[in-house]
């Protein structure tokens, strides 16, 4: 290699014997990467010796990265690139972080290219945030693009919020997209509001739009104004609005997160600000966060916030912050579409109940009975004419306790919305699993008449495909068999002669319990993680309380704390001590959360010593640790604390990721039955994502509703010392009974326990699926369930 970049350096003319001896030199102790750069500036018109000591000196004072190399490379391939203008090019790429190389790698491919564009384009992209740079870089692959255009282009993308970015880069992209129209689109994506352009970027890349047709969505709909779009929406057909529908449900997420966000405050990465930290915030720093608000709700607060400001009264501008942030969630829906709202509330328990029966449900209902003559199902006629998301929001309807807002009293016209929801719900596996969790709920709204006809529905839906065929029949005989009270004598018949015909299934195999295997060691154990924010504070202190309690004795844990050296270990020992008569532990959740470890609660019961072990999420790394310890142990529960919003960086992505590097195998995840506990807001498509993760190895309490801190402490606890206590032979509905007691007088009536219907449905798809018959996955394009709960203490 030094010889290779030796004959290089020595043809540049005019070397002197003493100059290459020096060169030589240096170029012995050289890396690779400074010795690639010094060949490549060798063979450049105007090369020099003090110019090669000038870059190597350079080179030396900062290592130069291989991403940057390679931009380096591509340059000196231009026509015109010389000595002269390699010194400054070098002294310009070396700072660019890795989303800026890649920009100005691009951008060198521009058919026009000119060897001194690059210190042009380097101070602009360096300015932009990462969004900017890839919105850049993307404008940049249009093919018939000028240099001097691209350049120009980069003033309107450097205003560009994220989303707009985001969504331009998903317009740039498009096919056959040409330079006239990514040029002329940039004024338009300028004045887009977020949740237009965040919608847009959705419809592009679903639907894979050319140039021509995403230019059309541009001008006719998403750069118009709410109200333009409102009447705009019921002029496309059929196809165009259930295209624009499937686009707002599928980039709904963003939206939801937003409308979701309780607390004053939040991070980029959506971490809530504790208390003390908003208190030890600056003036300025306050101001910042007030300034991320929409626009009306910086204009009806700012008054206030600003006098604050100058008074210097923290305490008040805190205040202000909260309620504007609050006022903020209910702004962000009421500039919405109806269609948009329409799409948000079928995603159901993604949303805050605060957020889907305060927010949402009031402004959907005003303008129903403003412009559809207090009608649902005109409504849904012209808004969702395919019935795209009709049983989803029907059933998310029922679910929150909302479906009488909306829905008609009239027989016939129940009955004809319900053909809708038949359309939709009863089409494969996974959209009767979502069904299933409500139909409850739908049951107790409908006419006695037209529950008969809602079976009758289901009835006429059953295919003879073995699997949703024997999803059907579970559904209706679950309900003969528990919920008589519901059905009429004709509905009644109507399900005796369907499970009749196809076959009773043997409910009570599916309420089998694992409690023999795990009481073979007479040990139980959990491990419960909680998050770093104000609410995650209050719910580990309320557990822990419970627990104490309740006789726990608490100790440091070996098992789940990571690698700590001696002395931190010493200080996390002594927390834990301090704490052990129940004082501290607010205190103890603190430093837990600045030097992470694990805390056990201990406790013997019936000869069968009980572990409760806990943990503050600290990062990735250390949760793929803690997962693996769990997964190759021999603890039975996991418990998820805290908001859904972490539900991914808790359980999800530590397990995708441990699998993908090999850090776990398949036998790790089903040598045993285990049990999950989602103390957050739960979902039906997070239940069976999860059961998918385990390969069904798994029993799961959850909520399709608001977790609650009063459901998940005393559950919790008292499931391991239930099995503790009593046989091991004992069912899942046994165990229900015996923890009656915490669900009493209604509370959590949305908790989905071990031994219901939607655990018998899943069990039965996980026996298909090792049959071999249908057993689908989620369906491509609906989001992960992101529902998060609405009050503290999960």
């Amino acid at each position: 290699m030094v010889q290779k970049t030796m004959a290089s350096f020595s043809r540049i003319p005019g070397l002197t014997a003493q100059e290459l001896e020096y060169g030589r030199q240096v170029i012995a102790q050289m890396d690779y990467n400074s010795q690639r750069i010094t060949r490549q500036i060798s063979l450049l018109p105007g090369a020099n010796f003090a110019r090669c000591e000038e870059i190597w000196q350079e080179l030396d004072n900062k290592k130069i990265s291989y991403d940057q190399i390679l931009a380096f490379d591509d340059w000196t391939k231009l026509p015109h690139a010389t000595m002269p203008l390699a010194v400054q090019v070098i002294k310009a790429i070396r700072d660019l972080t890795r989303e800026e190389v890649k920009c100005l790698r691009t951008f060198l491919t521009i058919a026009d290219q000119r060897a001194d564009a690059i210190l042009l384009l380097i101070p602009q992209i360096v300015a932009m945030e990462p969004s900017g740079n890839f919105a850049a870089r993307k404008m940049f692959t249009v093919r018939g693009l000028k240099v001097e255009q691209a350049l120009d282009n980069l003033t309107l993308i450097d205003t560009f919020t994220d989303k707009q970015a985001w969504a331009y880069a998903a317009f740039a992209e498009a096919r056959r997209m040409d330079p006239v129209t990514v040029t002329d689109a940039l004024p338009l994506f300028q004045q887009l509001r977020d949740d237009a352009a965040w919608n847009m970027r959705t419809l592009i890349k679903k639907n894979k739009l050319t140039r021509n047709a995403a230019w059309r969505w541009l001008i006719s709909y998403f750069a118009h104004p709410v109200h333009v779009q409102e009447k705009q929406y019921y002029r496309y057909d059929v196809p165009e609005r259930t295209q624009l529908l499937d686009a707002f449900y599928a980039a709904g997420e963003d939206l939801i997160w937003r409308i979701n966000s309780l607390h004053a405050v939040s991070d980029e990465y959506g971490m809530e600000y504790s208390s003390a930290t908003l208190q030890s915030m600056s003036k300025k720093e306050l101001k910042r966060l007030f300034d991320k608000l929409s626009q009306k709700t910086r204009t009806n607060y700012g008054g206030h916030f600003l006098n604050a400001f100058k008074a210097g009264k923290k305490n008040s501008m805190i205040r202000i912050l909260r309620k504007a942030t609050t006022a903020d969630r209910t702004q962000i829906s009421q500039d919405l579409t109806s269609a948009n709202i329409y799409a948000l509330l079928a995603q159901g328990s993604e949303l805050y109940d605060s957020s889907f029966r305060d927010i949402l449900v009031p402004i959907l209902k005003k303008r129903i009975h403003k412009g559809y003559e207090k009608n649902l199902l005109t409504f849904l006629k012209a808004t969702d004419p395919s019935n795209h998301l009709v049983s989803s929001f029907i059933v998310s309807l029922a679910q929150k306790g909302k479906l009488t807002t909306f829905f008609p009293k009239d027989a016939a016209e129940q009955e004809k919305i319900l053909d809708l929801v038949a359309a939709s719900a009863f089409k494969d596996e996974d959209s009767i699993l979502l069904f299933s969790a409500t139909f409850r709920h739908l049951l107790k709204v409908l006419k006695p008449d037209v529950r008969y006809y809602l079976i009758d529905k289901m009835v006429q839906a059953d295919n003879g495909r073995t699997s949703f065929s024997k999803l059907i029949t579970v559904i209706l005989q679950y309900y003969l068999q528990e919920y008589p009270d519901l059905l009429n004598k004709p509905a009644q018949q109507l399900i005796q002669q369907t499970v009749e015909r196809n076959g009773a299934v043997d409910l009570d195999k599916y309420l089998l319990t694992p409690f023999a295997d795990w009481k073979e060691d007479k040990q139980l154990g959990s491990i419960s993680i909680f998050h770093p924010d104000d609410d995650g504070r209050k719910s580990f202190v309320s557990n822990a309380r419970n627990l104490l309690k309740h006789g726990y004795q608490i100790q440091y844990s070996e098992q789940y704390s990571p690698y700590q050296e001696v002395a931190v270990q010493k200080v996390s020992k002594r927390a834990v001590q301090r704490s052990r008569s129940g004082k501290g532990l607010a205190a103890l959740f603190d430093t837990m959360r600045r030097s992470p470890f694990a805390v056990v609660f201990v406790k013997k019961v019936n000869g069968i010593t009980i572990r409760h072990s806990v943990y503050v999420y600290a990062n990735e790394a250390d949760q793929q640790l803690l997962m693996k310890r769990f997964l190759q142990g021999d603890d039975e529960m996991f418990a998820q604390r805290g908001h859904s919003y972490w539900r991914s960086e808790q359980i999800t992505d530590p397990l995708e990721k441990l699998k993908e590097n090999n850090q776990i195998s398949e036998h790790d995840l089903t040598k045993r039955q285990r049990f999950l506990s989602l103390g957050s807001c739960g979902g039906v498509k997070a239940y069976t994502k999860l059961t998918r993760m385990f390969h069904g190895h798994i029993d799961i309490l959850a909520t399709i509703g608001t977790g609650m801190a009063i459901i998940n402490d005393p559950y919790n606890r008292n499931f391991f010392e239930t099995v503790a206590k009593n046989p091991a032979t004992i069912t899942w509905e046994d165990m229900a009974a015996k923890s009656s007691f915490i669900f009493a007088n209604g509370r959590g009536q949305d908790y989905l326990q071990p031994g219901c219907l939607t655990a018998i449905l899943h069990k039965i798809l996980d026996e298909e699926q090792k049959k071999g018959n249908s057993f689908p996955g989620s369906r491509e394009g609906e989001p992960y369930d992101l529902e998060v709960a609405p009050e503290p203490g999960y």
